[in-house]
């Protein structure tokens, strides 16, 4: 078995966690705009995983095409002001 240093695990648990959570969001959100913000964000971590770190992900070819389009590389979370 291959041990990874601790801080390269870490970052690569730190990256399924966060792709994990965005497709959640994602999921979740009813706002286009916000979904399309956590969408983008999902396909981040699943091109890093696989560019940083050889692992591959079965929509890789597609998180980097999405990436492409603006709608989700321009996509950001707008805050509410009350």
């Amino acid at each position: 078995m291959i041990k990874l240093h601790p801080d390269t695990a870490q970052e690569i648990a730190n990256l399924i966690t966060a792709k994990d959570a965005a497709s959640i969001m994602s999921r979740d959100e009813k706002d286009h705009g916000k979904q399309c913000y956590w969408m983008a964000e999902e396909c981040k971590a699943i091109i890093k995983l696989k560019e940083d770190y050889g692992i591959p992900h079965n929509v890789y070819a597609s998180a980097v095409k999405w990436m492409e389009m603006p709608m989700y590389a321009n996509a950001t979370l707008s805050e509410v002001t009350v």
